[in-house]
């Protein structure tokens, strides 16, 4: 597979150096406005429209494409809220218009520099605008405050959580624990490889896993997973996800299968470090090699 097209492909589904996290205090795009704005403008005579708001999930990080790799938008003492939106009646209104109230302040939807990944499995490929009238849109909040009056806002309404959402919003997330991320050692030509992950949540609320895996060796550097994973309190949760096919797309690099050295190497991309594991090619049953474990937290 060509490096454009593979990129092309990706960025279509579809984050400082590559696998780093990108943030901080300083770097809050849709800081807080004034909390009068959306209030103020339901009394005007903008027609009515109602939105079905779903939470897709409440990150400690957001995942966005940089051309050839996924990286993490995160700020110290900050949470990502994810919601799915979508139009029910009325006039749709535009992403820019919408705001989310927080701790008596209100917020703007997330203003991306690089092309943003699909943040859940929930919330489809698109963000949210008013032309398709659904997608999901993503506001950056304090990592914990008063949620109390919580509330979606638009010119012409206003959705509010339930208890369960605002107890969510209120509270510092809960620590998670990487238990294993498992790479296979060896992948055929022709195969796919596939990733395997353990999950633990020692909480008293849900959390959400977030982070891409990036790969170099045998194509160009390239994004090749994004992840998102819901983690009820209490419990580890495991999954696969499907990796990369292994394709030989030029028939000279025949040469480097079963040379004993490796040749790819993936990049897992999250909160709480980045950890790297490579593969060998070679035409032999793909085995799986060690796990990556340890109680590795955030």
């Amino acid at each position: 597979m060509r490096r454009r097209a593979l990129l092309a492909a990706l960025a279509g589904a579809g984050a400082l150096t590559a696998g780093c996290l990108r943030g901080g205090d300083a770097d809050h795009r849709n800081r807080r406005t004034d909390a009068s704005t959306a209030t103020t403008a339901t009394t005007g005579t903008l027609p009515a429209s109602e939105l079905r708001v779903d939470l897709d999930a409440i990150q400690p990080a957001l995942v966005e494409l940089d051309t050839d790799y996924y990286r993490l938008v995160a700020g110290s003492d900050r949470q990502y809220l994810v919601l799915s939106v979508s139009v029910d009646s009325g006039s749709p209104p535009s992403r820019s218009a919408l705001r989310f109230r927080f701790d008596g302040e209100e917020y703007a939807p997330w203003q991306w520099e690089q092309i943003p990944a699909r943040q859940s499995k929930g919330s489809g490929d698109e963000q949210y605008t008013n032309q398709m009238g659904t997608g999901w849109v993503a506001f950056d909040l304090p990592a914990a405050g008063d949620a109390s009056d919580a509330a979606l806002v638009w010119p012409a309404g206003t959705w509010r959580p339930d208890e369960q959402m605002r107890r969510l919003l209120a509270e510092p997330a809960p620590t998670l624990t990487l238990d294993e991320w498992r790479v296979p050692g060896t992948v055929s030509p022709g195969g796919t490889t596939v990733f395997e992950f353990a999950v633990r949540n020692d909480g008293e609320v849900p959390g959400w896993f977030v982070g891409g895996v990036n790969a170099d060796g045998w194509y160009p550097h390239r994004p090749v997973a994004h992840l998102s994973r819901r983690v009820p309190p209490g419990e580890t949760v495991t999954w696969e996800v499907a990796g990369e096919p292994i394709d030989l797309v030029e028939e000279s690099w025949s040469e480097q299968v079963g040379d004993g050295e490796p040749d790819v190497e993936y990049e897992l991309v999250w909160p709480g470090g980045n950890r790297r594991r490579s593969v060998r090619v070679a035409e032999a049953e793909r085995t799986t090699g060690p796990a990556d474990s340890g109680a590795h937290e955030w």
